[in-house]
């Protein structure tokens, strides 16, 4: 027997959700539900949402919120089986109540329901305030109608999704609040309602026959851009909130306290006076003790414990850092994020649960420094990638507010190509790989995983050289760029016509293919970072040879420099020396500035396109 689970994510009441005809009673599943081949306004899809229903009602007095969902789907064809496989709901402690779930198969003309178990429910503690729980639902296959529901005890208005990653044929969210009850809502994406409907304390939104959400190469947190609404209220405000955080013991009173930390701080700083080595020796001392599990919070355990057992939430590890900072004397503030994923930061709600992130800013003086050590291969001083996504929430006793989360690095790869050409057009020669920042990172964790004979295997895969010895170089040195050098022999490269070689300089770092390949553009464009790709080749002609014709030198600059491009192709004696450099200096590009970035990789892929003629001495 199949067995199928479904994904959710439910965190700090933001929920993901999916929802023609009116939702009807938890197991009151149809003969045409069961028969259904195809979804009319989609026949490709392989899984299609008949319905989801949520409901929202909070209760005067002490103002208590519940949360109800109840969501019906139709698999199609096996291919839904893998993408709808893994699930999990996220949810605060203690809130989630009734869940339960069944599958639907038309056998023999009947209708067949196997419920979900209880021993196919797995709950897991995902941090600090959260819990992780899966479910699997039976016997699920091709032509099977799923369900299930749950409640959910709430502290804040929840969002609804109308939109998802497969068509849904009808979403319909109900939200009844007290008579003047002030809160704010606000819509996301591109789509407007069916229907929309306010009776009293009561307000209905209904979509049918909802497209799937198709997102796009390098847009941002697609989250922020599906067809949803969003609400807001907030007791507090952002004065309050830092307050209660600089009070919080698994917070402020974490980085003050556990003085114990001062006699190892003591050990690892005696003799050094400089503040920036002392950041750097306490920062590498984290990063050599205690490993990121992966799991993102903002209140951290006891810091005792997370020695001991040498591994941590993002919070511990960098609450650690943090006091053993302070116990330095090194001045130090806590700074919430939203990572990239996570959505971006709304500064008119006031609510710790934007946030799912946090890392430590210690000062030299009134210089800022932004300090993460979750990342072992990474520099002391340069943030992981995933926390650059706009402003973060400096909590403080005297300097609270939003400060602009940079860091000094960004991805950067070189390849130097020092090489031969034969009377055949076969090329030989030297390759080398420099990668600097975040490129440096994504190589070491890679070359660490697969270890150096599975990395040089995969490296060789697929060329068109043959690469007869390899090494690596500075790739403990993280304040050095990751280098790696190849002997490679490529036979042919060149084409021989008469007495004339066609030969193209590049064998590496080149663009074969635009990833903006759309003429129009829906979502803005997210870089992550600054990148460069930079490609410098020089190639010792043959002696009975000469050049032709070389590429014309070329320039291009985006508005504003958030991007260039410059290629260049030179000849000294019997060396040509070609030079190209793929500079992208913005982040985010919206949609208005794309026709201009997709023009630009267009033209680079042309001009690397290009060939260097020789031509054979009479």
């Amino acid at each position: 027997m199949k067995q199928f689970s479904f994904t959710f994510l439910l965190c700090y009441g933001c929920f993901l959700s999916q929802a023609q005809k009116e939702p009807s009673k938890f197991g009151e599943v149809t003969m045409d539900e069961l028969k259904m081949k195809t979804f009319v306004s989609d026949t490709s899809v392989a899984a299609v949402i008949l319905f989801d229903k949520g409901e929202t009602i909070m209760t005067q007095g002490n103002i208590t919120i519940t949360f109800k969902r109840h969501v019906r789907i139709k698999i199609l064809k096996r291919d839904a089986l893998t993408e709808w496989g893994s699930g999990e709901i996220l949810a605060e402690r203690g809130t989630l109540s009734k869940l339960k779930g069944a599958t639907y198969n038309l056998e023999n003309g009947s209708i067949v329901v196997s419920p979900m178990l209880e021993e196919s429910i797995f709950k897991t503690r995902a941090n600090k305030y959260v819990d992780q729980v899966r479910f699997t639902l039976p016997n699920v296959k091709e032509g099977s109608v799923i369900e299930f529901s749950y409640a959910l005890d709430a502290d804040a208005l929840p969002g609804w999704q109308f939109q998802n990653s497969i068509p849904t044929a009808r979403s319909e969210y109900v939200l009844e609040v007290p008579e003047h009850f002030e809160y704010r809502k606000q819509f996301k994406g591109t789509l407007n309602p069916t229907s929309h409907s306010k009776k009293g304390t009561q307000e209905k939104w209904v979509f049918t026959n909802v497209p799937a959400f198709k997102p796009e190469p390098f847009m941002p947190n697609k989250e922020d851009y599906v067809s949803q609404v969003t609400f807001s209220f907030s007791k507090k405000s952002w004065m309050r909130i830092n307050l209660d955080l600089v009070n919080d013991e698994n917070f402020g009173k974490t980085v003050s306290g556990f003085p114990w930390l001062r006699k190892q701080v003591e050990i690892l700083l005696a003799g050094v006076k400089d503040p920036k080595e002392k950041m750097k020796i306490l920062s590498n001392y984290v990063k050599s003790n205690v490993a990121w599990n992966g799991t993102n919070d903002i209140y951290a355990e006891d810091l005792k414990e997370v020695l001991n057992n040498r591994k941590g939430t993002a919070a511990d590890v960098n609450f650690l850092l943090a006091s053993m900072l302070e116990k330095a004397n090194i001045p130090v503030e806590m700074v919430l994020l939203s990572t990239v994923g996570n959505g971006f930061v709304r500064f008119d709600v006031p609510s710790t649960r934007q946030f799912n992130y946090v890392i430590c800013a210690a000062y030299i003086d009134t210089v800022k420094i932004f300090l993460d050590a979750t990342e072992k291969y990474l520099p002391w001083d340069v943030l992981p990638e995933r926390c650059l996504n706009g402003d973060g929430f400096m909590v403080s006793k005297d300097k609270f507010g939003f400060v602009d989360i940079t860091s000094p690095a960004k991805k950067r790869t070189s390849v130097r190509a020092e090489l031969s050409l034969n009377d055949s057009g076969g090329l030989s020669g030297k390759l080398e790989f420099i990668r600097d920042g975040y490129a440096g990172q994504e190589m070491r964790e890679t070359l660490s995983e697969m270890g150096k004979e599975l990395y040089l295997n995969d490296f060789k895969k697929n060329k068109a050289f043959t690469v007869s010895k390899s090494e690596f170089r500075d790739i403990e040195s993280l304040e050095k760029p990751a280098v790696e050098v190849h002997e490679i022999d490529l036979a042919d490269h060149g084409t021989l016509a008469g007495d004339l070689i066609y030969v193209n300089p590049f064998i590496a770092l080149n663009l074969e293919e635009n990833p903006f390949k759309p003429e129009t553009r829906e979502f803005p464009i997210d870089f992550g970072n600054p990148n460069e790709s930079l490609y410098l080749c020089n190639i010792t002609i043959p002696d009975n040879y000469v050049v032709d014709a070389l590429p014309e030198p070329k320039v291009m600059m985006l508005p504003d420099r958030a991007g260039k491009y410059f290629y260049q192709a030179t000849q000294f004696g019997n060396k040509i020396t070609v030079v190209s450099n793929l500079q992208i200096n913005g982040r985010i590009f919206l949609q208005d500035q794309y026709p201009n970035l997709r023009e630009l990789f267009g033209r680079v892929i042309t001009k690397q396109s290009e060939q260097i003629v020789l031509k054979k001495k009479q």
